[in-house]
């Protein structure tokens, strides 16, 4: 369009006529330069009429406009149009020529020169410099008294993007006014359409039902213009809108953001002032019945009300203070997990998350309590216990009172020797074989003393009585009749919180002994513990930013440095890193061959794992690949074990030789059936000179073993699944075939038979008295399943139990974790340093825990 108008008005313009056009449009002379070489070209008659009119000229496509020329279209005063190439300044022209011919006729005085210079420029506006499109090689000057209006390129820009929002082409006109934003940045027409454009989008957001696109918006709306005056009207009937659902559904933070988002440009609108009023009341009224529940003793109630009335609206002023008071009396912490324990699950051992419950629920005589290269061990129950007889007889004094802040009640010697004549008792369902290879007999002095004698001497203690006290049925007071004939543990004597019950996303513990009242509020600790069940990490974390949750036990350990740098909370890390180890199930076939473990072992690159899944660290800041199932400044670390290296080739070859190894039976028989059929036919029988002649017809007798299919189970951890994931693909590429089953599939226990090797994430904290659980996968500690093992490997085992002295039992554990090494028992990988997060009103956590609830009972959840 721009082309053929501009063609047309082009050749008019080299006649005489548009000379006289013009001089007739502007009622006086019009100057043309480079006119008089054109004025004897014949040309006569009227051309005013040559010339479009303006309602003639077609508004361009958008398309036009954003791939076609820059031209400006000069309206004359009979209303006819030229078409020319780019008038300055720009855009405005008309405009900004005016008020500069204004400002220089209201200036005054100054010397010649300058009034000269000053004349010259208002001369200059008297006048146009244009050039036609299609003729740039000649300019033309014309008065601006002949000009009505001149409608700049940006100016049919916003027209079009005018008829575009009008049609709903959104994006069309989007596009458009970027174009206008590029050529005029900050003008004011084009602002004006930006805001036209950005109500209609959320006018068509609005009808679509799309609420936050629809803020999203007018946010950017009123960032612009604050003061437009459709925005009050049509934000705060969104703000009404979006607030239905959340209010239906209980959920008061969205409420609020909704309100807040909507008070943040306009205090006093009616919809704030409405829902702000609302809100206060109900938070009031819940205020007021926590108040009535804790006169009446119930301090949980009241404190979940109080926690409601601050959820629909933030407490302030003096009742900030009853609301503290409340929150204090009865703490609880949140804690964001991704399962929760239990029956059902395909694991043949305790889970991460069956741990944490019987961290909660079981508390056991000793507990460890600090680490380094030894681990420390204290306990809740015993004042003191005293070694007599070098160690052969030890008296256990417990406790006769405890802290007001203690959760666990207090224990007999008669309750711990019925707990201890039942892990004894060989036919119970909690013998304990290495206890009773320790303990000789026991005996009650006192309700407050228990003597112990020993066999052997532990070298471990404390290590030793790691376990919770279980009552009988007898000692829970039941009548004889409802006793079995073997007195079964029927509850856990020795414990901190108790489950109280769970849906299907929140599990809740609360103290076994509450705190007493009377307290002032900062002495009062944790009363209860929910666990929230996410369904994703991203989840998760979105939780723990907005304050819903308290704790996350386990950071990514690509999300270390992201929280210590947000400052959101305080990061704390474990004492004992977590060990990412593969396990092997001592009662599967598949895995006996010490060929295919090693090879397995060979196969892994670790640091490149470690860097590129697991760490995500190039400079592994918080990772390190590791020789051992325990950390690396443990003493049983045998400093003359090498870290396993990963060699390709050496794996490939102990492939071959573990198939070789597996079909050297079948090429036995085939042997043995052709040297009974030589004897039978009474021939010569040279047993070498067969295997030459023949060894095509005995490699194909065996062809037809294989390796045997591996189960593999893992840890539902996210960095150990992810890193699972990479090493069976790459066992495949070698020629295993591997089946990989997170540890938390829904199924039944795996029995020994459903299962043939375990990624498992340890932390292991005594190696002289935990190794043979980790080797087990089991912790009866049942000799029958070192059936497994080498005999040489079994009695290392079993000596370890018996070492004579500290120094006897670390070199047994060097010897024993050479061994590992050397046969592949089990496959180490790395140790990984472990942190937490908690929120910043979380205090008296340990500094450097070893476990995820290490003295819970001390932890304080300010309001």
């Amino acid at each position: 369009m721009h082309k053929v108008t501009g063609q047309l008005i082009s050749g008019m313009l080299r006649t005489a006529a548009l000379c006289a056009a013009v001089w007739m449009a502007a009622g006086g002379p019009a100057v043309v330069s480079a006119f008089d070489e054109e004025k004897s070209d014949g040309q006569s008659g009227s051309v005013t009429g040559g010339l479009p009119l303006l309602s003639d000229m077609p508004l361009p496509t958008d398309e036009e406009l954003l791939k076609g020329d820059v031209v400006d279209w000069i309206v004359l005063k009979d209303n006819t149009v030229i078409v020319c190439e780019p008038l300055y300044p720009r855009p405005d022209t008309l405009e900004k020529r005016q008020k500069e011919l204004a400002e220089l006729n209201a200036q005054r005085g100054g010397s010649r020169n300058a009034q000269r210079d000053r004349q010259e420029a208002i001369n200059k506006l008297q006048y146009l410099e244009i050039t036609l499109p299609d003729d740039r090689g000649k300019d033309y000057r014309m008065s601006v008294s002949a000009v009505s209006d001149i409608i700049n390129f940006e100016h049919l820009m916003l027209r079009r993007t005018d008829q575009l929002i009008k049609d709903g082409e959104i994006r069309r006109a989007y596009d458009l006014l970027m174009e206008v934003e590029r050529m005029a940045p900050a003008w004011e027409k084009s602002r004006a359409a930006f805001e036209t454009l950005l109500l209609k989008e959320a006018e068509i957001r609005i009808e679509q039902g799309d609420d936050y696109a629809a803020l999203a918006l007018l946010d950017e709306l009123a960032n612009r213009n604050l003061r437009n005056p459709q925005l009050p009207e049509v934000f705060g009937s969104v703000i009404e809108r979006s607030i239905a659902a959340p209010l239906e559904s209980g959920d008061y933070p969205q409420v609020r953001y909704f309100i807040g988002r909507l008070s943040r440009y306009f205090p006093q609108h009616p919809v704030v002032t409405k829902w702000t009023s609302q809100l206060k009341q109900k938070s009031q009224q819940l205020l007021d019945d926590a108040r009535q529940n804790a006169q009446a003793g119930d301090h949980a109630d009241a404190s979940k009300a109080a926690e409601q009335a601050n959820i629909v609206w933030p407490i302030t002023g003096n009742e900030r203070a009853v609301y503290s008071q409340l929150r204090q009396r009865y703490q609880t912490l949140r804690v964001a997990v991704l399962d929760f324990g239990g029956e059902g699950l395909v694991s043949p051992i305790p889970l991460e998350a069956d741990l944490r419950h019987q961290e909660l629920t079981a508390a056991s005589l000793f507990e460890p309590s600090t680490a380094d290269e030894l681990t420390y061990f204290s306990s809740d129950y015993f004042d003191e216990w005293d070694p007599r007889d070098l160690g052969r007889e030890v008296v256990f004094s417990l406790k006769s009172t405890r802290p007001y802040w203690q959760s666990q009640p207090l224990l007999t010697a008669n309750q711990i020797a019925e707990s201890l004549s039942d892990q004894l008792n060989a036919d119970s369902s909690v013998f304990n074989p290495r206890l009773a290879s320790f303990i000789s007999e026991f005996s009650v002095r006192s309700p407050t003393q228990l003597k112990i004698k020993f066999q052997r001497v532990p070298l471990s203690l404390e290590g030793l009585f790691r376990f919770p006290i279980r009552g009988t049925a007898s000692s829970q007071g039941d009548s004889p009749a409802e006793q079995s004939p073997i007195e079964e543990p029927s509850q856990i004597l020795s414990t901190r919180f108790e489950f109280v019950g769970a849906d299907e996303r929140h599990r809740v513990y609360r103290r076994m002994v509450a705190e007493p009242d009377g307290l002032i509020g900062p002495q009062y600790h944790i009363a209860e513990v929910v666990e929230q069940k996410f369904e994703t990490r991203h989840e998760q974390i979105q939780a723990f930013n907005r304050g819903e949750v308290d704790m996350l036990p386990h950071l990514r350990p690509w999300e270390i440095d992201i929280f210590k740098a947000a400052g959101r909370g305080f990061v704390q890390q474990y004492g004992i890193p977590q060990n990412h180890v593969i396990v092997f199930n001592p009662k599967s076939e598949a895995v006996r061959n010490p060929q295919m473990r090693r090879s397995l072992s060979a196969s892994i690159d670790r640091e490149n794992l470690l860097k590129v899944v697991v760490l995500r660290d190039p400079n592994m800041k918080y990772g390190r690949v590791t020789a051992a199932p325990w950390h690396s400044q443990s003493y049983a670390n045998n400093p003359l074990v090498e870290k396993p290296s990963y060699d390709i080739y050496l794996a490939f070859i102990l492939r071959l030789a573990a198939l070789e190894q597996l079909r050297i039976p079948d090429k036995q028989k085939f042997v043995a059936e052709a040297k009974q059929k030589a004897l039978e036919a009474k021939q010569d029988w040279d047993e070498a000179a067969f295997r030459l002649d023949h060894a095509e017809e005995i490699t194909a007798a065996a062809a037809h073993i294989q390796l045997p299919k591996l189960r593999m189970l893992c840890s539902p951890d996210e960095v150990a699944m992810l890193a699972a994931e990479k090493i069976v693909t790459r066992w495949k590429l070698l020629g295993f075939e591997v089946e990989l089953v997170p540890a938390n599939t829904a199924s039944n226990p795996a029995g020994n038979g459903d299962w043939d090797l375990m990624y498992r994430v340890i932390r292991m904290q005594e190696p002289l008295l935990d190794l043979w659980s980790l080797l087990l996968t089991d912790d009866r500690f049942d000799v029958d399943r070192l059936s497994g093992y080498p005999d040489w490997m079994r009695q290392e085992l079993i000596n370890l139990d018996y070492a004579s002295s500290f120094i006897d039992a670390q070199d047994k554990l060097f010897t024993i974790h050479r061994h590992i090494a050397a046969q592949a028992f089990l496959i180490p990988l790395w140790e990984l340093d472990d942190f937490a997060a908690f929120q910043r009103n979380v205090t008296g956590f340990e500094a450097r825990p070893l476990s995820v609830y290490q003295g819970i009972e001390r932890w304080q959840v300010k309001p």
